[in-house]
């Protein structure tokens, strides 16, 4: 603060001079830097939001804890049948449809493609909920499924495995343990996308389509699903 000076022989006081406020250097560069720090801290939480919904499907759930065994007659009769102890020791996935049920039809060439793309490696099987065999039977045969689809006449696994809603897929660990579940459709990309994750990924399809007749697995090649 300036003083305005006067003569001694002045009887005026000496009177005080306003000074002009001006924002302080110090405030402006703190707001300053408060924006560019909100501004990054906005960038990695939309970086990490995109990310992460490109790696976790939208509906899936971690589980633990052993999963309901079962032995069910294959839904195609002349099958063996579809026995979930049997397949101990290989990394599983489990999925609950009906063949009234759109959401459960319309996923199956998806399931059927990535099960192909996993031959060998995670077997997928399919259990009916509330459905006739005979029309169970003509939806999987109209997606072309091959993999083993268990026949619950009394429709018990649902409870079993608290099913809400179909379709449902549960994804089960080489030791029989849950690991997590997806309540609804999956597209193909989803499912790759979570055994991928899971379970890890799967050769090209381009090495296994260049393999000779006497391959291993290649007299299983024949039946393919139309894409999903």
């Amino acid at each position: 603060m300036r003083t305005v000076g006067h003569s001694p022989s002045s009887d005026v006081p000496d009177l005080v001079e306003p000074e002009t406020v001006t924002p302080a250097p110090r405030r402006r560069g703190a707001v300053i830097l408060l924006g560019v720090v909100a501004v990054v801290v906005a960038a990695v939480w939309v970086s990490k939001v995109t990310e992460g919904s490109l790696r976790k499907v939208p509906g899936t759930t971690r589980l633990t804890g052993p999963a309901k065994t079962f032995t069910l007659d294959d839904v195609r009769s002349g099958r063996p049948a579809v026995s979930l102890q049997a397949l101990r020791g290989r990394p599983v996935v489990l999925n609950f449809f009906a063949s009234w049920c759109e959401p459960c039809t319309r996923e199956m060439p998806g399931l059927q493609a990535v099960a192909e793309r996993y031959r060998g490696r995670v077997q997928f099987v399919g259990v009916t909920f509330n459905d006739s065999r005979d029309n169970a039977r003509k939806a999987l045969e109209r997606a072309g499924v091959t993999y083993p689809a268990g026949f619950d006449a009394r429709s018990t696994l649902v409870d079993d495995y608290g099913v809400r809603g179909l379709p449902t897929t549960f994804f089960i660990g080489p030791d029989g343990n849950l690991i997590e579940r997806k309540d609804g459709e999956f597209s193909e990309v989803q499912l790759r996308t979570v055994v991928d994750r899971l379970f890890g990924s799967a050769p090209a399809v381009a090495s296994r389509s260049s393999a000779s007749p006497s391959s291993p697995g290649a007299s299983g090649s024949a039946a393919r699903a139309r894409p999903g």
